[in-house]
């Protein structure tokens, strides 16, 4: 597979991770506290940012979804994308250090964090100018 049809899957792959990652995160907000509880995270007092926080996740999702279908457009999608993943994986790791989840949650940083770093290494691709 050449380096063009790669990245322009690397995304679609990354828009699906996305959409499928907002699933759990729905299902939490209408499960209440059981479902919070297999996270070994409380129920917060109001679900507006937890619910808003989705509508984030799939504006990404939706992104990834533009850049995979022409990988020379939307870069900065790219860039903004893999700095709120790094932002998540850190907030991951917050939340298990002060034991406000369970240590679960942060193989979903994990995921985002493989996909910082192919993010990375595309715009370093596209840098070069081996895109064209």
């Amino acid at each position: 597979m050449d380096k063009r049809a790669y990245y322009s899957r690397l995304f679609l792959i990354g828009g699906i991770w996305n959409l499928a990652a907002i699933l759990p995160v729905w299902i939490m907000g209408l499960g209440g506290p059981a479902a919070f509880a297999l996270f070994g995270m409380g129920a917060p007092p109001t679900l507006f940012f937890f619910t808003a926080m989705t509508w984030f996740i799939v504006a990404f999702g939706v992104g990834y979804f533009f850049v995979s279908r022409d990988i020379d457009k939307n870069h900065g999608v790219v860039v903004i994308g893999a700095i709120a993943k790094v932002a998540f994986f850190v907030d991951c790791v917050v939340v298990v250090a002060l034991e406000e989840a369970g240590a679960s949650i942060i193989a979903f940083g994990a995921v985002d964090m493989v996909f910082v770093v192919l993010f990375v290494e595309f715009l370093l691709w596209t840098r070069k100018g081996a895109a064209k």
